[in-house]
């Protein structure tokens, strides 16, 4: 199924950013980590956020949706006796963070998932674990998911992690070592990029009592044994979801308003916002309304800019999108990491952009693809059929980028907007885009928006 989307003359209204993401997970895991009663209120309600649930679940929470929070009663530290599998799905958060959870529970647990999840790098988690007593298998022998935690504690003492793979394996370990029978050092090794998500992960355990600290650069944490406490926890916007309307409103002069947004952000992808600003577009919080208003000149996108994103990969493909209308040059460097992710996303967004006729080079470092940099035109023939790669950020950044293009693009991977951003379609109606769902290149259309 693709999905057809007409290009528009221009984009403005009031739309609504969905509540962060890593927040919704993080509150959600220290609710159930915790004795007693904890809120997580104006949470995200999607695919991952409902895998998460679902694997907290399996450790034996009981998780109550209300309307506008949820309520979460907490395992404290008595772990039931499960004995089950543990479905990820395609989260590599999920899969990480349960792996760790499952060596302090009392039996064994399978941890599996989809197909893209199952490819993903994970021998750097699986050995640390394994340096701090866990007793975990990869099912298939290649260190990858499946695996199967054997449930045997985790004894504590020191663990190595790389820096540069993903974040995702320190906030896992993060999370499980406070249940362990001693302290807990993690030692990293190398940059750390993602410094934001680890900061967030920081930042949730203490609110929740754990007795936690780091180094100023991030490449030391020491943790000691101590108990979640029940707290409510408010959820605010999610800057990931919220680059592909600020992206959108940037490549059309006009004002467009978000709302659901709060301003304060730890996120790292909160970048989107300055990067906007050097680009000549105005953007103005107004805290009393919980809004951000986008005013977009007639001469913006015009210049030669250069932006790091190491610590604001998940903005990587979206700023391919943008750039494919600066009228110069953007060159994003720091983006090695989402080589990692569920696409080579880099490699992805040059490939599929060339094949829309954007003029964008992939930048290397030492031969890892790194960047891009990519020289913008006004406009584009548009036409093409575009694949998402299996992502949904990919999808997300290519929907955007064919607003201002000349005819009509098909997409593949639409329906996968569920994992982080389900009303992503709904939003954009707002504006007047007007997509169709196609079986294939010559089948009858079906509006779905």
């Amino acid at each position: 199924m693709l999905l057809q989307v007409d290009p528009v003359d221009s984009f403005s209204g009031t739309f609504r950013v969905p509540s962060s993401k890593p927040e919704t997970q993080r509150a959600i895991l220290t609710g159930t980590l915790a004795e007693g009663t904890s809120r997580v209120f104006n949470d995200l309600r999607c695919d991952e956020t409902e895998t998460m649930k679902n694997a907290c679940r399996a450790f034996g929470a009981k998780i109550t949706e209300h309307d506008g929070f949820l309520e979460i009663q907490g395992i404290g530290q008595s772990f039931p006796n499960i004995r089950r599998v543990i479905q990820s799905r395609g989260s590599g958060l999920v899969f990480r963070i349960v792996t760790a959870l499952a060596s302090v529970q009392p039996s064994p647990v399978v941890v599996t998932g989809d197909a893209t999840l199952r490819n993903r790098v994970m021998e750097p988690l699986l050995r640390a674990l394994r340096e701090l007593g866990a007793d975990i298998e990869s099912i298939v022998g290649e260190n990858k998911a499946p695996v199967v935690n054997w449930g045997r504690g985790l004894k504590g003492g020191t663990c190595h992690l790389p820096g540069d793979i993903s974040s995702q394996f320190i906030t896992a370990v993060l999370f499980a070592a406070p249940l362990a029978e001693g302290p807990v050092e993690i030692e990293v090794t190398g940059e750390v990029y993602s410094q934001s998500y680890i900061r967030q992960t920081l930042a949730s355990l203490t609110d929740a009592g754990i007795k936690v600290s780091a180094s100023e650069d991030l490449r030391h944490y020491e943790v000691e044994p101590s108990a979640y406490q029940a707290q409510d926890v408010t959820t605010h916007e999610d800057y990931t979801s919220a680059s592909y309307l600020l992206a959108a409103a940037a490549l059309f002069p006009g004002r467009t308003v978000l709302s659901n947004v709060y301003g304060d952000s730890m996120q790292g992808e909160f970048a989107i916002v300055p990067i906007l600003e050097r680009l000549g577009v105005n953007v103005t919080f107004d805290r009393a309304t919980s809004s951000l208003t986008v005013d977009n000149p007639p001469d913006s996108l015009c210049g030669t800019f250069e932006v790091d994103v190491r610590d604001c990969p998940n903005i990587v493909p979206t700023l391919a999108a943008l750039g494919a209308y600066v009228r110069g040059s953007l060159r994003v460097t720091g983006g090695r990491l989402t080589r990692f992710h569920k696409a080579s996303r880099i490699e992805a967004m040059a490939a599929e952009l060339t094949r829309a006729g954007v003029d964008i080079e992939v930048l290397y470092d030492d031969g890892i693809c790194d960047g891009f940099e990519v020289r913008g035109a006004r406009t584009y023939p548009g036409g093409v059929t575009l694949s998402s790669w299996g992502d949904h950020r990919i999808f997300m950044s290519l929907f955007v980028a064919g607003l201002r293009m000349r005819s009509a693009n098909r997409f593949s991977g639409f329906e996968d907007v569920r994992l982080s951003f389900p009303t992503f379609l709904e939003e954009f109606a707002r504006a007047g885009v007007r997509t169709a769902a196609v079986e294939e290149e010559n089948a009858p259309a079906e509006a779905v928006g």
